[in-house]
């Protein structure tokens, strides 16, 4: 009866428990998915349902031409809602643009979309963009050269704490 009653608790402390809240989710793209833009200077813009946290280096938009190369775009801005990017674009052809964003709740969240480029206008790159620096895998890898210190030091600390911790034996009187 006991363990009745101990289940049938647990089960309504379930049921009755709030749900857990999701992620914010990207609400609008601007290029929109799957859309046709003409060449030119255009801005990236992706609204969120919530504000999103501005953290370091948390917020990237990058923007991928159909050759693979990437775009020379600006850093991500974030503005309440708002990640927006800017870049120049003058080859036609499926564009992709990749985001990574830290939504309300502290969460990185990402997500990516396409795009198709025409240009009629015969628009050239003016190259006025200033590029955001993102790090290459080669510059993160000279930047993670001192994590043996870290490790060995940690090593060493647990070396300590064990002889530290560890039973004594008593010493026999002469």
């Amino acid at each position: 009866m006991k363990l009745n009653l101990i289940s049938l608790t647990l089960l309504a402390s379930m049921a009755l428990a709030p749900t857990a809240w999701a992620h914010d989710q990207v609400i609008s793209q601007s290029p929109a998915p799957d859309s046709t833009s003409e060449a030119g200077p255009i801005e990236i813009k992706l609204e969120f349902s919530n504000d999103l946290l501005e953290i370091g280096s948390g917020a990237e938009i990058i923007v991928t031409a159909p050759d693979g190369s990437i775009v020379p775009a600006s850093c991500a801005r974030l503005e309440g809602t708002f990640a927006t990017s800017n870049t120049e674009l003058d080859q036609p052809g499926s564009y992709s643009v990749a985001w990574r964003v830290v939504s309300s709740d502290g969460h990185p969240i990402e997500g990516s979309y396409s795009f198709d480029l025409v240009n009629e206008s015969g628009y050239v790159n003016s190259g006025s963009i200033e590029p955001c620096l993102i790090a290459t895998s080669s510059e993160a890898e000279q930047d993670s050269g001192n994590y043996w210190l870290l490790f060995g030091s940690l090593g060493l600390a647990a070396v300590g704490l064990f002889f530290y911790l560890r039973p004594r034996k008593p010493r026999s009187g002469n």
